[in-house]
């Protein structure tokens, strides 16, 4: 008997103990920091399309995001509350209420002169700051363009180069100035500026302004890809001039990319005659058999380029384009339009460029 009840009370002590693992709480989630909190608390403030336009709202979104960018400068999330506060106007659509993009900005770069000149302030607050102010500069820019306008802009930002923790804001502001040096003034002009850039000091802008250029190459002329597909046939892009063609490119051995192979599907079942889908694998060689397998799997019919070098092929770095997935687009006249066409959007995409002249 003794053993007997020995035994029960060692299944009861199991059967106790299985019930606490069972209710043990689930491992606590990483708390979030003061500055992550404040920055999300500012992007919800921002994205409130139920409130009202209005100089409360102006007053609102302003200090919420200097609030962040003067305690947290150093945030990977201060580059992008940069932009948001620079080009909030752009929200505001109505032409009827075209006055309050000026007043916004208005108010936006006057309260930044404020912060500026604090007592206390942090350098890296002042560079935030400074960074701020280029990007307001830009929105009034591109609001209402000025050749007189330009020469102020490239002094704050020559300002923000030399400012202890500015480069940390160099790169998006640069590349903002030079999309509106080849769009407000000419495309040559912005060339000219990139090939500048390629020679700055800090790697981060240097690296932009090569990224850059590999675009302003690539839209020169009708873009030439020759290659055998997998399947054994010859591919060349200048055979295929008159209809839209994309450039697919997915992994093999990852399932993620099986939905943009669907999305490209029916994309295709718009218009066969005159769209042409070219599929890329950037997969290693050791996977080849992957590759064929994800290919028979997702009935993919269109011609394939595998290599087995990955992104590592000759064509890819020049089109910006290093990971899967991916789709790169072009025209009708072999001539490149972007490399990062949202597969969700490509019918629409499809229809303006099919029916262009």
């Amino acid at each position: 008997m003794k053993l007997r009840h020995v035994i029960v009370a060692l299944f009861a002590s199991f059967s106790l103990a299985g019930a606490v693992c069972a209710q043990a709480p689930a491992a606590k989630a990483a708390e979030k920091s003061p500055a992550d909190l404040a920055g999300e608390a500012f992007g919800k403030l921002y994205n409130d399309k139920a409130a009202k336009l209005s100089q409360e709202r102006f007053t609102q979104v302003i200090a919420a995001g200097l609030d962040f960018l003067t305690k947290y400068p150093t945030h990977w999330r201060a580059n992008a509350v940069i932009k948001d506060l620079a080009f909030f106007g752009d929200s505001i659509r109505d032409k009827k209420l075209a006055a309050y993009r000026s007043a916004y900005v208005t108010q936006l770069k006057y309260e930044v002169t404020n912060q500026r000149y604090k007592e206390g302030i942090s350098n890296d607050a002042k560079a935030a700051l400074a960074a701020l102010d280029v990007a307001a500069t830009d929105f009034e820019f591109r609001d209402a363009p000025s050749k007189d306008a330009i020469m102020p802009l490239r002094e704050k930002l020559d300002a923000l180069d030399a400012m202890p923790g500015g480069r940390r804001f160099l790169r998006d502001r640069e590349s903002s100035y030079v999309e509106i040096l080849t769009r407000g003034v000419s495309p040559a002009t912005g060339e000219v500026h990139l090939n500048k850039l390629l020679k700055h000091p800090d790697k981060g802008v240097a690296d932009m302004a090569r990224s850059e250029l590999n675009i302003v190459e690539i839209k020169k002329v009708p873009y030439d890809l020759k290659f055998t597909a997998v399947d054994g046939k010859p591919v060349d892009l200048a055979a295929l001039r008159g209809k839209v063609v994309a450039l697919v490119i997915w992994s093999g051995t990852s399932a993620g990319n099986v939905t943009m192979i669907d999305q490209v599907m029916q994309a295709r079942s718009y218009n066969k005659k005159t769209f042409e889908v070219i599929g890329v694998s950037f997969d290693k060689e050791a996977d080849r058999e992957k590759v064929m397998k994800f290919i028979k799997d997702n009935k993919i019919t269109w011609p394939v380029h595998f290599d087995g070098k990955e992104a590592k092929n000759e064509w890819a770095p020049k089109m910006n384009v290093g990971r899967a997935p991916a789709i790169v687009l072009f025209d009708k006249k072999g001539m490149y339009v972007r490399n990062n066409q949202n597969a969700g959007q490509l019918e629409g995409e499809l229809k303006r460029l099919i029916e262009a002249k």
